[in-house]
């Protein structure tokens, strides 16, 4: 049996929504970003090796013509030897660098009004890449290596990248002032946060939006689902909801009709003012944050090698693993008589019921002591969470402690079911009154073992913020953020914050 959540499309195929309007220009921005980060390295390599060979490029002929002592062979061949390796060493060197600035968010400024900063991500990634080199020389300790050719050319790389990512942005300014990788956008709000953002419009500060039309803000929910499909045009890239006034059931159901004609969506939010989220990218307005919501078309759909890696590598830590696990097991049955897994139905992907495991934290009554429990509720609606609770154990308390109680999940990683990172499922009874509403956009992704607000406060987060930025996942998420809430995860159950 399947439960779908009204307020998503049916079946959710980003495949089935309207083109995205903005997605060649956003892509082809990235590409540009990304061949001028390759020949700015490219042209500091070069340099590096003018600069420590002289400008005679042709490093054979220092073996042509005259013998040379057997002290000077080396250094004669040094010219050779990096004039024949430049490509590996330009692949090598690029791919770490673009780790490191796909990390840093430097591919990302489609989710930014402000221009993003380079010339710091830069420099911390080629510093970290000179400590690799650093320490790769020090453990090979090979005599053919020239100790200062290649930090100097990853050295050169830091103004050569600026230059070129520079250059690149004045051409991009250039396209947009003629009317090119422009992104037509809808505003909704007429009030003065509205009037500061077309006035930013006009003078062309929103970086690449431009706004061609505007429209009252939505009062309600039901207006919302109505009109704003109504008013996105097949040329609007993207929608602004500027009206920090509007209600948090009414923002949320303007912006679920903005994602079903498959928009970006750029949303006044002061809920996020009350959220940690230290993922989001720093646009304010007024020192209210503007929070970008991508069109689901422009990523969305899952990647099938991302969910083979994550169903292997799930399978890989089971076997492993299993020894602790069966540890852990054996612990739980001494302690209290009961299995020790605990099994229940969650919602998953599009609504639907799977089971899902957990080691046991409780005692073997628990479920049916709950009731007596909910008015001692500490948290908002579906979650129930208390300090103190007394049916937890005491080999549960230091597993849930330390997140170990959700190992078993891996079971449900290995059959599709969860991924690494997503939003957390819920119990079926406590989740079900809230599907029909915004935060039922939360299961359009699968379910994940851990997630933004697990990171950001665990426990200490009510439903509402919960469902509020595990919906911002679902639109932003990539490799590269969930790299990046996996190692804050491992940060925060080693210091065991926010979890009882």
């Amino acid at each position: 049996m399947s439960v779908r959540c009204p307020r998503l499309p049916s079946g959710f195929d980003p495949a089935a929504l309207p083109r995205y309007p903005a997605e060649r220009g956003i892509v082809f921005v990235r590409w540009l970003h990304f061949a001028a980060d390759m020949a700015g390295l490219a042209l500091a390599y070069g340099a590096a090796y003018l600069l420590r060979f002289g400008f005679n490029v042709d490093p054979f002929r220092h073996l042509i013509g005259k013998p040379l002592p057997a002290d000077a062979l080396h250094a004669a061949q040094y010219p050779i030897h990096y004039a024949a390796w430049a490509p590996a060493y330009l692949l090598g060197f690029g791919a770490f660098l673009l780790v490191c600035y796909l990390t840093f968010g430097l591919y990302d400024g489609q989710n930014r009004l402000r221009r993003t900063p380079v010339l710091w991500p830069v420099l911390v990634a080629n510093v970290l890449l000179i400590a690799l080199i650093a320490t790769v020389f020090f453990f090979l300790k090979d005599a053919w290596q020239m100790r200062g050719f290649l930090p100097l050319a990853v050295l050169l790389n830091i103004p050569f990248t600026w230059i070129a990512r520079r250059t690149a942005n004045a051409w991009i300014d250039r396209m947009r002032r003629r009317g090119r990788l422009v992104y037509r956008s809808l505003l909704l709000g007429t009030g003065k946060f509205g009037d500061m953002l077309m006035e930013r419009s006009e003078q062309g500060r929103l970086k690449g939006y431009r706004i061609v039309a505007r429209a009252p803000a939505p009062r309600t929910a039901a207006d919302a689902a109505e009109r704003i499909p109504e008013r996105i045009g097949p040329e609007i890239a993207a929608v602004f909801i500027a009206d920090p006034g509007m209600r948090e059931e009414v923002l949320q159901a303007a912006l679920a009709a903005v994602i079903r004609s498959n928009r970006t969506a750029i949303v006044l939010a002061p809920a996020f003012l009350r959220l940690h989220n230290p993922f989001t990218y720093g646009d304010t307005l007024r020192g209210i944050p503007l929070v970008h919501y991508p069109a689901p078309g422009a990523g969305f759909a899952p990647s099938p090698l991302r969910t083979f890696a994550s169903r292997a590598l799930a399978g890989a830590m089971l076997v492993l693993g299993s020894p602790f696990l069966l540890l852990i097991g054996l612990a739980i049955r001494l302690e209290t008589p009961g299995p020790a897994l605990f099994v229940q139905e969650r919602y998953g992907l599009g609504a639907r019921k799977f089971r899902m495991y957990k080691f046991r934290t409780m005692v073997a009554d628990a479920e049916a002591r709950l009731a007596e429990l909910r008015s001692r509720n500490e948290t908002d609606g579906a979650l129930f969470k208390m300090h103190d609770d007394p049916r937890v154990t005491r080999v549960g308390r230091f597993l849930r402690r330390t997140s170990l109680d959700e190992l078993p999940q891996l079971i449900n990683i290995a059959k599709g079911e969860m991924r690494f990172v997503g939003p957390r499922p819920l119990p079926c009874a406590d989740v079900e009154p809230y599907l029909a509403s915004w935060q039922g956009f939360r299961h359009a992704v699968p379910p994940g073992l851990t997630c933004i607000w697990q990171v950001t406060g665990r426990s200490d987060v009510g439903f509402e913020a919960m469902s509020q930025l595990d919906i911002w996942y679902a639109l932003n998420r990539s490799w590269v953020l969930d790299v990046r809430i996996l190692s804050r995860t491992f940060r925060t159950v080693v210091f065991g914050a926010g979890a009882y």
